[in-house]
């Protein structure tokens, strides 16, 4: 027999061994249909084998020679080529017999075949898992995995073979030898050869040779019929035959599991894919998925969870053998069913105590000891949660599959439920047109009816037609009548309150008879004009309340509104009303009356004002009482009681009727034209509230106002945006805080507090009173500037940012009231304007958070410049003329001036003593006027006090320059006039007007009208209203300005593009196209504008308003209606100097 043969007898049936490999024609065409799409991949894979392969030293020897490296894979390419084919023939099998026959010819072991199988078998698996067209095939796979165990089941059956039949001929030759020798041995397998001795060494060796073999050929022949079991042990360590079966055996038998595991995952993933297929309810599902699980883990019990309510509840879908009453739902979270859901990771749980849920069956039942609990996944989200138990452990490498269950399974709830909810929809739409079908046979029926009753009612029509265009001419002439009237008073507001605000003002200063020149008679017909006044216009600001709510023009401003502060400024206001008309007046906050409530403030005090009015004028014995309770959860009661002349029944709704009063004959006693309870009851409406009386004559009257306790933030009628008159110069605000205005006999040591912020601002009065000083308190602009005048404080301590306007522009108008610019003034900000509050006459600035110290220096500040009977000038001047003029000019009782030449002894001046300003020619000899300047900035040891440059000449522009980079650290200000230095300097000293000579309050008056601040600049006014534009652009090109018209925000992007000299821009934000925040937004974007002073013109000045201009870009606000000096001084204010 040539070597290249192989004996039959040692050689199984390759027929039998594909039947026992589960071979037939639908594994062949699964692994041709697998072939067709990786056929082209083969020497990828086989790069991909040897790559992996050099990771393992024992086959290094494979890659010493490249040429039979290189010829070693151009056969595996064809072997795998040919795999691939599946033509699984007798030339099939004897090619694969070849390749046994070669690795037991030149005596390589197979475990690199069987490596190169296994590797290959897991490569095509991935291959397959990731083409699409191929996953869709569940059974190929399989059918590769079945068919490459074939061939390594016939390759290691003809290495088998070969192997045996190599050690029968070596027998032969060895029988052929003892024969020749001894004569003795027959070479049979089966028997032993005698030893002659001890010493036989042949024959042992023969004889355990023989025994080795025919253990090998035992394992061989197991082997070859697919009993991995066999452990063959090396009989040395020279055993390179044992250990290469021992290696292959170890190999096979992994592979086999491997396999076998493999197999197991693909059929129940087939079986699991079946199960789930066609169309099934939610409960068919569950049911389908937990048998297939609970066979496939050989668990006893299981439950299925689906997620309902948006992910926040897990419902029980289906069970498999559980008994009853399990629970029906959890929470994410709850219990380890919720925990695994809201986790979304797998649980194990072993040794479950015998006391929780039982595994039933006929003769009786048991606690399951073992539970698994994971997560339904579909697109990373959880759509449900599986719990199996059992009484063994779980297989730890069955566990794999749960894998697949988890993202198949999530995957088919979301189906299920997609399923149910078209079946409900289409349900849904069978039902509704069902119904519509029913709607259409009725409406049919109807129609016909109507057909008869239209031919009747076309007669009528034509009848009705005329009279209908007659009542619609008529009811449009009364709506464009109505619409008219209304519109009109409700625009009125500005037309009819801003000439009698002026003559009350004239006929307040008639009455003040400040100048002493008008008799008694005369100061008492002033004040009668100033009570008619008044009179007049609280009946016309009703006229106008009611018109604008009949108009729908009034808004509510609701916010939390403090109850106790309320009902103090109303006891203030008319308790002594009441004292005067010898009547007891008291207010009474009962027990359980909340401290706030949501409401209008200033409606709410006008309801309440109108009631008391109406109680005091018409109680003449007793008195006048205001009692607030919560009425129930929901509203808060507020009661009048008077023990006045009372109203009978049949007038008690009368009186809440416009110009309606209980006694309208010409005789009666009460004056009054009858509007405040119809504007009281009209308000509470807008409130959401209900206002009544209860009433009899004689017996006074009750009037309660029921309000909600939590308004809905808006105007309960639809509105329209309002511009509110100024209140009449008579009227002051109340304070925000209680100071010290009603005490105050004199106006010795009053510290003005300008503050918005409540607490900071008790932190201050309470301050300035530990030091000795009576406080007023103000937390809007507009109140400073009103008890600033009233009061004539000593002392201001002023904050920035106020509700209603800078404070810069209160410290402008302040320094040109000629009564009050005098009185030292001290910033305390958050904002850091420094520099220009300084350049302004502030005394001082500090920037919040302030501490207690700071806070102490300040006022201690304000009181040295309060108490400072003697000021003092340096005057720089080297020209002696012009010294000596300066001297006169300036001279004044409470003024020390000092005078020198040069800067080198102004500097030792400035070292020796500490001076109010400094007058200051820039051109001196020796050190001129800017390195003096530049001295006084550097040395900290000095007290840099206000420069003012004084000079008849034109700077040049690096003059300019040079006195802008120095005024950053002193206060350097200009003076071209001896006006204006007059007007600079009292300005720094804290001089009040009256102290000055006739001659220099003369010039300050010059000073005041030559306003060369304005004059020659040039302002863009950016505004769409040309009302505005007109009144706007006469105020402010009376004052000298050059004014730039842009009628929206894109207009005045383009203006400022083309004109880069415009110094200022006032910018209304309402506007089309772009607005004034979108605009000053664009403007701040510009580079060369970012400095470019601009002025917001608001509607209301609401903190939310402020704030948008601020963020916005722009450097101040000014709410509407514009009060012009307000306007100019914060122009004066921004404009580059």
């Amino acid at each position: 027999m040539s070597p290249g043969e192989t004996s039959a007898a040692f050689l199984v049936d390759h027929t039998s061994l594909r039947a026992s490999h589960g071979l037939d024609e639908a594994t062949f065409a699964d692994v041709r249909f697998v072939g067709v799409a990786l056929s082209p991949r083969v020497p990828e894979m086989i790069e991909d084998f040897y790559a992996w392969l050099r990771g393992f030293s024992d086959f290094a020897r494979f890659f010493s020679d490249p040429r039979v490296l290189q010829r070693v894979k151009a056969q595996q390419q064809s072997y795998w080529t040919d795999f691939l084919a599946a033509e699984v023939d007798e030339g099939y099998v004897e090619r694969r017999r070849v390749i046994g026959r070669t690795h037991a010819r030149i005596e390589l072991g197979l475990l690199i075949y069987l490596l190169a199988m296994e590797y290959v078998s897991a490569w095509l698996r991935r291959a397959i898992e990731t083409d699409e067209r191929l996953r869709e095939n569940h059974t190929a796979a399989l059918s590769v995995r079945k068919l490459i165990a074939f061939d390594s089941a016939v390759v290691v059956d003809t290495y088998g073979a070969l192997t045996a039949q190599n050690l029968e001929d070596h027998r032969e030759r060895l029988h052929h030898v003892a024969s020749v020798m001894r004569a003795v041995t027959e070479g049979d397998l089966e028997r032993h050869i005698e030893l002659a001795g001890p010493g036989d060494i042949l024959g042992h060796s023969l004889n355990e040779l023989v025994d080795s073999l025919r253990g090998v050929a035992r394992e061989m022949e197991a082997i070859a019929g697919g009993d991995y079991s066999a452990q063959p042990a090396p009989r040395s360590e020279k055993d390179q035959l044992g250990k290469s079966l021992q290696t292959m055996t170890r190999a096979l038998r992994e592979a086999a599991e491997r396999n076998e595991r493999q197999m197991w995952l693909a059929e129940n993933e087939t079986a699991l894919g079946q199960a789930m297929s066609g169309n099934p309810t939610m409960r068919e599902l569950a049911h389908r998925v937990l048998s297939l699980l609970c066979r496939a883990l050989n668990a006893q019990v299981g439950a299925q969870y689906v997620v309902e309510d948006g992910g926040a509840t897990l419902r029980l879908a289906g069970t498999y053998a559980a008994a009853s009453g399990m629970r029906e739902r959890w929470r994410l979270g709850e219990g380890l069913v919720g925990q695994v859901a809201l986790e979304k990771r797998r649980l194990m749980v072993s040794d479950i105590p015998e006391d929780g849920f039982a595994i039933h069956w006929g003769l009786g039942e048991t606690p399951p000891r073992h539970l698994v609990i994971f997560p339904l996944l579909h697109e990373g989200e959880t759509r449900g949660v599986i719990e199996l138990g059992a009484i063994t452990p779980f297989c730890e490498k069955r566990l794999g599959f749960l894998d697949c269950v988890t993202t198949s399974v999530g995957q088919a709830i979301g189906s299920a439920e997609a399923r149910a909810r078209i079946g409900q929809l289409l349900e849904e739409s069978r039902a509704q047109g069902e119904e519509l079908t029913a709607q259409q046979e009725e409406l049919r029926q109807v129609n016909d009816t109507l057909e008869e009753h239209t031919r009747a009612l076309e007669l009528q029509k034509e009848n009705l037609l005329a009279t209908e265009a007659a009542l619609r001419q008529k009811a449009e002439e009364l709506e464009r009548t109505s619409r008219y009237k209304s519109e009109f008073l409700a625009n009125m507001s500005h037309e009819l309150r801003t000439p009698l605000n002026s003559s009350l003002i004239l006929a307040k200063l008639l009455v003040d008879n400040r100048d002493g020149n008008l008799a008694p008679e005369q100061i008492k017909y002033a004040q009668s004009i100033y009570s008619a006044g008044n009179d007049l216009l609280v009946l016309i600001n009703d006229i106008l309340d009611l018109s604008k709510i009949e108009a729908g023009k009034i808004e509510l401003d609701i916010e939390p509104t403090a109850i106790a502060p309320l009902l103090a400024d109303l006891e203030r206001r008319f308790e002594p009303l009441a004292a005067e008309r010898r009547l007891q007046f008291s207010v009474v906050i009962e027990p359980g009356a909340p401290e706030t409530f949501d409401t209008d403030r200033q409606r709410l005090q006008q309801i309440l004002s109108n009631l008391l009015a109406n109680a005091v004028k018409f109680t003449e014995r007793g008195g006048v009482r205001l009692t607030v309770r919560r009425e129930d959860s929901q509203r808060l009661a507020f009661i009048v009681e008077d023990t006045g002349i009372g109203i009978a029944e049949d007038q008690q709704e009368a009186i809440f009727q416009v110009f309606r009063q209980a006694n309208g004959a010409i005789n009666r006693q009460f004056g009054g034209a009858g509007l405040g309870l119809s504007i009281s009851r009209e308000f509470t409406e807008l409130l959401g509230g209900w206002l009544a009386v209860r009433s009899a004559p004689g017996r006074g009257s009750t009037f309660t106002l029921l309000l909600p306790l939590h308004a809905d933030g808006g105007p309960i009628r639809p509105v329209a945006r309002r511009e509110e008159a100024p209140p009449p110069a008579a009227e002051r605000a109340p304070a925000p805080i209680a100071d010290d205005r009603d005490a105050i006999a004199d106006s010795r040591r009053i510290a003005l507090i300008v503050e918005d912020d409540p607490a900071f601002a008790e932190i201050l009065r309470d301050l300035a009173r530990e030091l000795g000083f009576k406080c007023i308190v103000a937390s809007a602009a507009c109140d400073a500037l009103l008890l600033a005048r009233q009061f004539r404080p000593e002392a201001v301590v002023l904050d920035i940012g106020l509700p209603d306007q800078s404070g810069l522009a209160v410290l402008e108008l302040l320094k040109r009231d000629s009564a009050i610019r005098h009185t030292p003034i001290h910033v305390v900000s958050v904002h850091d304007y420094q520099k220009v509050a300084l350049e302004m006459g502030a005394v001082g600035y500090i920037l919040k958070p302030a501490k207690r110290e700071q806070l102490v220096s300040a006022f201690r500040l304000l009181e040295d410049r309060m108490q400072r009977e003697k000021r003092s000038i340096l005057i720089v001047e080297d020209e002696g003329v012009q010294r000596a003029a300066l001297i006169d000019l300036l001279s004044s009782a409470d003024v020390e001036l000092v005078a020198v030449a040069t800067a080198e002894e102004a500097l030792r001046e400035v070292a020796a003593r500490a001076f109010d300003c400094v007058v200051l020619d820039l051109m001196l000899p020796g050190v001129s006027g800017f390195e003096f300047l530049e001295r006084m900035s550097r040395d900290e040891t000095l007290s840099a006090p206000p420069v003012i440059v004084y000079t008849a000449r034109s700077l040049s522009i690096d003059e300019e320059q040079k006195l802008r980079r120095l005024s950053k650290s002193v206060i350097v200000k200009g003076a071209r006039s001896p006006e204006r230095l007059i007007e600079e300097t009292t300005l720094f000293l804290h001089q009040a007007e009256s102290e000055l000579s006739p001659a220099q309050q003369h010039m300050l008056e010059i000073a005041r009208r030559r306003d060369s601040v304005l004059d020659g600049r040039r302002l863009l006014l950016v505004e769409d209203d040309v009302r505005n534009i007109f009144s706007l652009t006469a105020v402010l090109e009376r004052e000298g300005v050059a004014v730039q018209i842009a009628r929206n925000g894109r207009e005045a992007l383009e203006r400022i593009d083309r004109d880069p000299a415009i110094d200022l821009v006032l910018m209304d934000l309402m506007m089309p196209e772009m607005d004034g925040l979108a605009a000053m937004r664009a403007i701040r974007e510009r580079e060369d504008k970012a400095a470019l002073p601009i002025i917001a013109l608001t509607a209301k000045a609401m903190p939310d308003d402020r704030a948008q201009c601020l963020s916005a870009g722009a450097n101040d606000y000014i709410s509407k209606p514009i009060d012009i000096e307000k306007l100019l001084s914060l122009i004066r204010v921004w404009i580059p100097k």
